[in-house]
C-alpha cells in the first residue's frame, strides 16, 4: 500500500499587487481570494537574471490571507521594477477528501520548504539550505496545477531529501577553494578555470545543474564547455573518457561527468582536482 502523502496546489494568476492589496480578485475568473491562505510566487526583474524571472516564493497562514501577508513586503514594494511584478497565488485542495485547517497549514509549510529549495528564487537566498530533515524525510509529492508558471509540475520530497545535500557539498568545495558560488535559476555551482589553470577558451564548472538533474537524474556533475565551435569539436575527444553529453536550451553541448557522492569519506577537493587534470590531459 502506498502511503505517500500527496499535496495538490492550484495556482492562479498572474495578479498585479494592486489586484491583491487594493482591489478584490475577480471571483468570476478565479477561485482564490485576497484573504485565502496558501503559497505565492513573485516574478519580476533581477539585475543578474533579467526580467520576468521567479524572484520569491512565500506562504501565508494568517487568517487575513494573502492581502495581509503581501502588504509592505520588501520584494513587492522596493524590489527592482516593483510596479511590474506578477504574482501567482496557490491554494491547497483535495478532490477526494475534506481538509481540516490544521492539515492545510501543515501542507503549506511543507510545500514552501520544498519549492524554495528546488527552485532557489533569487530573493529567497537566506532560506535556501534551511531544510529540516524531520520536515521532509517522510516522503510527500507536490503536484502543481493550473498556472504554475516556472515551477516543476511534480516535486518529490523523497528524492529531494536524498539529494539536497549536494548543495552542501558544493558549498563545502566553494569554501575550501575560496570561490564564490554562481546561483541562477538553472544551476548552482562554481567555475573552476582560474583556480586550476584551465584553458581560458574552455569553461569548467562543478555543481548542481537543474536541467541535467531533472532529465538525467544526475544531481552533481562536472561540466566542460566552450562557446567556440572549433573548441567544441575538440571536446568530442572526451567521449573516450566516459563523459556524457547534454544539449541545453541554448543548443549548446555540455560535457559532464557524474560525481559519486556515496562515499562519505571522499575528498571532494582532491577528486575534482584529479578529474580536471585528467580532462586537461585529454585536451
Amino acid at each position: 500500500m502506498n502511503n505517500t502523502e500527496e499535496i495538490n496546489i492550484l495556482w492562479e494568476g498572474p495578479f498585479s499587487k494592486d489586484e491583491i492589496l487594493e482591489k478584490e480578485i475577480d471571483s468570476t475568473k478565479y477561485d482564490v481570494k485576497s484573504n485565502s491562505i496558501g503559497l505565492y510566487q513573485i516574478y519580476g526583474s533581477h539585475p543578474l537574471y533579467g526580467d520576468g524571472v521567479l524572484v520569491y516564493i512565500g506562504r501565508t497562514k494568517d487568517k487575513n490571507g494573502f492581502k495581509s501577508r503581501l502588504k509592505n513586503r520588501w520584494v513587492i514594494e522596493h524590489g527592482n521594477d516593483s510596479e511590474n511584478i506578477k504574482i501567482y497565488l496557490g491554494t491547497i485542495f483535495c478532490d477526494t477528501c475534506k481538509l481540516e485547517e490544521k492539515d492545510i497549514t501543515k501542507k503549506i509549510e511543507k510545500s514552501e520548504v520544498l519549492l524554495i529549495n528546488a527552485m532557489k528564487p533569487a530573493f529567497n537566498s537566506s532560506n535556501i539550505q534551511s531544510v529540516k530533515d524531520e520536515l521532509i524525510e517522510n516522503r510527500f509529492i507536490v503536484y502543481n496545477r493550473g498556472n504554475y508558471r516556472s515551477l516543476y509540475p511534480i516535486l518529490d520530497s523523497g528524492y529531494f531529501w536524498k539529494e539536497h545535500k549536494n548543495y552542501g557539498l558544493v558549498d563545502k568545495l566553494a569554501k575550501e577553494l575560496d570561490i564564490k558560488i554562481e546561483h541562477y535559476n538553472f544551476d548552482y555551482g562554481l567555475e573552476l578555470n582560474d583556480k586550476f589553470g584551465f584553458k581560458s577558451d574552455y569553461k569548467i564548472w562543478f555543481g548542481v545543474d537543474y536541467a541535467i538533474w531533472d532529465e538525467k537524474k544526475i544531481p552533481l556533475c562536472l561540466e566542460v564547455y566552450s562557446d567556440d565551435e572549433k573548441n567544441m569539436k575538440k571536446l568530442k575527444k572526451l567521449n573516450s573518457f566516459n563523459i556524457h553529453t547534454y544539449e541545453d536550451d541554448g543548443e549548446r553541448t555540455l560535457y559532464y561527468k557524474y560525481i559519486d557522492i556515496q562515499n562519505k569519506d571522499l575528498d571532494f577537493n582532491q577528486t575534482i582536482k584529479s578529474l580536471i587534470e585528467e580532462i586537461k590531459g585529454k585536451m
